[in-house]
């Protein structure tokens, strides 16, 4: 991928593959037409590039970047000594653009240490742990698709003693760990999973391979089982996602910290005219809509009190109303009156000691990726984001 960032001809891509992370999409694939830009979506990461080369004497016309890269070209042996010299040469050179990418973290300190932090957030269950089957993967500059299969975990060199399962998830790993007296800090990579599936085939890969997780501390993350790190581009696009929000900061609606969500819901609605939705399942046609908390001058409002790392759930409860909304041609009916809906707000209600003048101030990777989903989604669905910030009082 540092290559495709030199030698592409960024303006004639032919395929894309990226992943996205904590997004309901997980990963895509796409081609394009004839003279098509390289573009961006918020939050994703490329993992594969199909595109036209600035230089098809030297190049060829087409070449394929993934982990590793394939040419078009012909050449005799006696040629790639200094074909392998360009490309060296091409790497020592700043590159023409950057795209958002992850980089192999190769460092064995490093990893070890990310393998303590992998353990104890599979033992503790976190948010930012989950177990991912993906639908394919690329192996080289190949993709190679799975089908529906069952599971087997087993420690290494006794596969004998599996553990089979119907459903790879965190929760029977963490049965399984119990159950073998495991200590996943020491043996994580020697855990396996072998998959059966409906051919009668199968075959083990180690339980990294499998898992999701993101390091907040310092911004690494797994990607088929190895460690990887995101590029300084990656961040920047988050940050510039999340700071393009319009953000309302209203000091009157700080709260102490014995009010609650549902006490504050009820003031909004008793003291400034919100319509309260908490806890009302609303009909939108033959739809029922789980949470709206507040509605007030064609704005639907969410309300969420506490830290950044408890705020996905809020996010994806709005974005299956965006959804819903969608379909019904932005019409709402609160108290028995069809209302009109223009504006999503997130009325986050932060309980920390410092104010923010911008969302990336907010030290959340994870958090930032789930706003920039739910600002796509928004936008999308003809929809204006907003997001009002408020504090807990120390």
């Amino acid at each position: 991928m540092n290559l495709a960032e030199r030698i592409i001809d960024e303006k004639n891509l032919k395929i894309k593959n990226t992943k996205f992370y904590k997004s309901r999409k997980s990963k895509t694939i796409t081609s394009y037409q004839q003279g098509s830009e390289i573009s961006f979506d918020s939050g994703e990461s490329i993992h594969y590039l199909k595109a036209k080369t600035i230089n098809s004497s030297r190049w060829g016309e087409t070449a394929s970047f993934g982990s590793s890269v394939q040419f078009n070209l012909s050449k005799n042996p006696s040629e790639l000594t200094d074909f392998i010299r360009h490309i060296e040469e091409e790497l020592r050179q700043p590159p023409r653009f950057e795209f958002p990418k992850t980089c192999i973290v190769r460092d064995v300190k490093i990893i070890n240490e990310l393998d303590n932090r992998l353990a104890n957030a599979i033992v503790r269950k976190c948010d930012n742990t989950e177990i991912n089957v993906e639908e394919f993967s690329v192996f080289g500059i190949d993709f190679i698709f799975s089908n529906k299969s069952e599971y087997s975990l087993y420690l290494k060199r006794v596969s004998k003693d599996k553990k089979h399962l119907e459903e790879l998830n965190l929760e029977e790993l963490v049965k399984f760990v119990k159950e073998k007296n495991i200590d996943l800090s020491q043996k994580i990579n020697e855990i396996y999973v072998c998959t059966h599936n409906e051919h009668g085939r199968e075959y083990s890969q180690p339980l990294k391979y499998y898992l999701d997780f993101i390091d907040e501390q310092e911004r690494y993350c797994l990607i088929d089982g190895k460690w990887h790190k995101f590029n300084q581009s990656y961040l920047s696009y988050l940050k510039q996602e999340v700071d393009s929000i319009n953000l309302i900061y209203e000091q009157n609606f700080d709260i102490n910290s014995s009010i609650t969500e549902d006490l504050f819901n009820k003031k909004r609605h008793q003291d400034d005219g919100y319509i309260n939705c908490d806890k009302i399942l609303e009909t939108l046609s033959t739809y029922k809509v789980e949470k709206m908390d507040l509605y007030k001058d064609e704005t639907l409002f969410f309300v969420k009190i506490g830290t950044p790392q408890k705020l996905s759930y809020v996010i994806d409860q709005a974005i299956n109303t965006i959804k819903i909304l969608q379909n019904n041609e932005s019409q709402i009916k609160i108290a028995e009156k069809e209302v009109n809906v223009r504006n999503i707000c997130l009325w986050i209600i932060f309980d920390r000691k410092e104010k923010i003048s911008q969302l990336s101030e907010v030290n959340s990777i994870i958090f930032h990726m789930k706003l920039v989903e739910w600002k796509k989604t928004v936008k999308d669905a003809g929809f204006s984001p907003l997001i009002k910030v408020n504090y807990v009082k120390s």
